[in-house]
Parts: structure tokens; C-alpha cells; sequence
């Protein structure tokens, strides 16, 4: 039996109730994909419902629990039978640019109050776990007190290379860009600088490094909220930031105090990641609160944003490879310095217990945990955008 145009639109706008009633996404994403205008326009032809899904990021996970959702939605709608779904991955611009990094969609800041929360580790695997979906991935080591992005992701070469016009290449590892203070001093050279000279290297490492296009530029800020946090605010449009904190009741109140600092300058907080939130014994396989518990939701519930993600603390996270790392892919070419090219199998496949725990194959809870913190974070930008975008309009 053939339907009318008019049926079509009635079993389409029925599909549509149905999809933002299921909150489609919302557990993977904290917001339903309706929400973040990634249900494009549904139309029916015959009994078949064509449902355009754009997600916030290629990730494979969210995609199959994306499927799964729109499938059991649609099922429950009324003369329709079954669903064709239209995938179209994408990471939105909301256009916002600076002569510093012109082909840089979106900087993401992460940062926290104090030292010692394992921001740097958050920043290196949300940048990997972004690049494994998919996405062009530069991670800026700005702490520039104590770097650390070479020795986590394995880059212990230094002293970058230049391209003709005399612009900084970044190393890459995991497919992820890489520029980092770490590169040019010696691992037992303390730098002593005031904050003007913090000032000029922060703005050199965005304007004097050919990062290329990117959809992404994570920021690994020192703790405080001291000069490289003003540096970063004043000089770039920061799409959003991740601020770190771990649940004691002293990070907790560090963590405030950075939260703050980002409001002051406009920036959006996306949200919380917490971080040592408990610990599942190997032996026992009882957990222990080891710092507390609740520290993350009550930041979260105070400022109103979502707590991206809660990584339990992990023996494995914190122990790099000794060994002398390989040598990154590319070609290192006279007055170009090194040209990167798509990592290779043996990159993905090489063993090396220093990789960070997103990608290992024991990251276990840890590894997963920080998956669904980029995904979350790569939605809370889709959201912002989004917001900006009708709120132009």
C-alpha cells in the first residue's frame, strides 16, 4: 500500500518525537544528540524512516550506541518499519580566527588550581584518544615550569626542527602534533623566567609553529592561573575549557579558584574531569575511595557544568618506556625539517608500555574512562557552537 506526501510528513514528525523523547546519545554525549543539532531532517519513504545523524566526532563507539538507540526509537513508531540511518561525522567550525593559528578549528584549554591532579595526563589522552577517532589532534604543552608531553608520549628527541619560513615543525606521536618547552630545554634545567618572557614564549609556541590545520588544539596549561592562562585567554579565542581537579576537598577548592579565572576571561568551562576517583583492588576486587568521593559532582553541581569523566587511579598510568623511543614517521627532509606523514601500522602496532593509556590494550577502566572524556568533550564543543551559532542568528 502505497502513502501520501501528507502521511510521509505525519510518520516523519512522529519519528522525530520519538528520537529527542529517546535522548538519543545523551548517556555517551551528557546531551541528547538533538540537542546538539545532530538529527538533521527525517523523512519517510514507504514505511522506511531516512534519519540523517551527524555525530560530534568518527568514533566508532558512539556511532554503534547512536545505531542501537535510533533503531529501538524508530521501532516504536507506527507504520513505520524500518530505519535507514545516514552517518555523517563531523567536527563544526564556528569560524572564529586569529593570524596566530589560522587553520586551528577549536583551542581546548585544560587546566586546574594546583599541581599534581595528573592534568598533563588528561591533556595527552584526550588528545590521542581524539586523534584514534579520527580528528586532526595538536596538543601545546604550555606549562612551561614542567613540561612533560615528550617524556608521556615518547618524544624524547629535541630541539625541533624549522621549515623555510623559518616556523617550528611539531614531533608527532599517535597521530597527535606536538610542541612542548620540553623540546628545547635539558631535562634538569629548571627555567627561571618572569612573566613577560612566559608571556612572548607561550605567544611564539601558538604563532611560530607550523601546526597546520587542526580541528582541535589541546593546551596543557600550568596549574594556577597565572601568566600562560592569561597569555592563552588574551591572544586566542578558546573554544572551551577542561579543568582537572581530584575529589579531596584541597584540589576541590584549587579547582574553584581556576574555574573562576576561566569565567572571569569568558571562557565556557565544558566541564570536570576528576581525576583518582577510586581504586579497584587487583587482589580483592573491592573498591577504595583513596581520596574521597563527590569532590567532581559538587564543583560541577556549583559552577552548572557536566563532569565529563571520572578516571580511576591506575598503577599503569605514570610508567613510561625507558627505552630510547623510534623514531617518529616522516621524513626529515634538509631546510623543511621533518614532513609528518599518516602513521603506519608499525607506529599503531609497536610495543611500548609507555603509551598513554587510552590506546593500551590493559588501559581497562582508566583507558575507557578517557575515551568517553573526549567524546564528551568533542560534544560540549559541538554545543557551543551550536549555542553561538543561534545566538548569532
Amino acid at each position: 500500500m502505497s502513502t501520501t506526501p501528507s502521511e510521509d510528513a505525519g510518520d516523519a514528525a512522529r519519528v522525530e518525537r520519538a528520537l529527542a523523547d529517546a535522548g538519543i546519545g545523551r548517556e555517551e554525549l551528557y546531551r541528547g544528540l538533538d540537542e546538539l543539532g545532530g538529527i538533521g531532517e527525517v523523512r519517510v519513504d514507504g514505511t522506511t524512516a531516512v534519519v540523517p545523524v551527524t555525530l560530534p566526532l568518527p568514533s566508532t563507539e558512539v556511532r554503534t550506541t547512536v545505531e542501537r538507540e535510533v533503531r529501538a526509537a524508530v521501532e516504536e513508531v507506527d507504520g513505520v518499519d524500518g530505519v535507514a540511518i545516514r552517518f555523517e561525522p563531523r567536527v563544526p567550525d564556528s569560524g572564529q580566527r586569529v593570524d596566530l593559528i589560522p587553520d586551528v578549528k577549536h583551542v581546548v584549554a585544560v587546566g586546574s588550581g594546583k599541581g599534581g591532579v595528573g592534568k598533563s595526563t588528561i591533556a595527552t589522552n584526550l588528545a590521542v584518544a581524539l586523534a584514534e577517532t579520527g580528528a586532526a589532534v595538536g596538543l601545546l604543552d604550555a606549562d612551561v615550569y614542567g613540561p612533560n608531553a615528550p617524556r608521556m608520549l615518547g618524544l624524547g628527541e629535541r630541539t625541533p626542527t624549522a621549515n623555510l619560513d623559518d616556523r617550528m615543525v611539531p614531533r608527532e606521536a599517535h597521530g597527535v602534533r606536538v610542541m612542548s618547552m620540553g623540546f628545547i630545554t635539558d631535562d634538569e634545567d629548571p627555567v627561571i623566567w618572569r612573566g613577560p618572557l612566559v608571556d612572548e614564549f607561550v605567544k611564539q609556541l601558538f604563532g611560530d609553529v607550523e601546526w597546520g590545520a587542526l580541528d582541535y588544539l589541546v593546551v596543557d596549561l600550568p596549574p594556577g592561573t597565572g601568566d600562560a592562562q592569561l597569555s592563552l585567554v588574551q591572544h586566542l579565542p578558546v573554544t572551551g575549557a577542561v579543568v582537572v581537579t581530584t575529589p579531596q576537598s584541597v584540589a576541590v577548592g584549587d579547582a574553584r579558584k581556576g574555574l573562576r579565572g576561566f569565567a572571569r576571561y569568558d571562557v565556557p568551562v565544558l566541564g570536570i574531569a576528576e581525576n583518582m576517583a577510586g581504586f579497584r583492588c587487583p587482589d580483592c576486587g573491592s573498591e577504595h575511595e583513596l581520596f574521597g568521593a563527590g569532590g567532581g559532582d559538587g564543583l560541577a553541581t556549583e559552577f552548572d557544568v557536566p563532569v565529563l569523566g571520572r578516571i580511576p587511579v591506575d598503577p599503569e598510568v605514570g610508567h613510561p618506556d625507558d627505552e630510547d623511543p623510534p623514531e617518529p614517521p616522516g621524513l626529515s627532509v634538509p631546510g623543511l625539517g621533518r614532513l609528518q606523514l599518516p602513521r603506519t601500522r608499525a607506529e599503531r602496532e609497536r610495543p611500548a608500555s609507555g603509551d598513554p593509556v587510552v590506546i593500551r590494550d590493559d588501559g581497562g577502566e582508566a583507558g575507557r574512562a578517557l575515551e568517553r572524556l573526549a567524546t564528551r568533550t568533542a560534544a560540549r564543543v559541538n554545543a557551543y557552537v551550536a549555542e553561538h551559532s543561534t545566538a548569532e542568528k
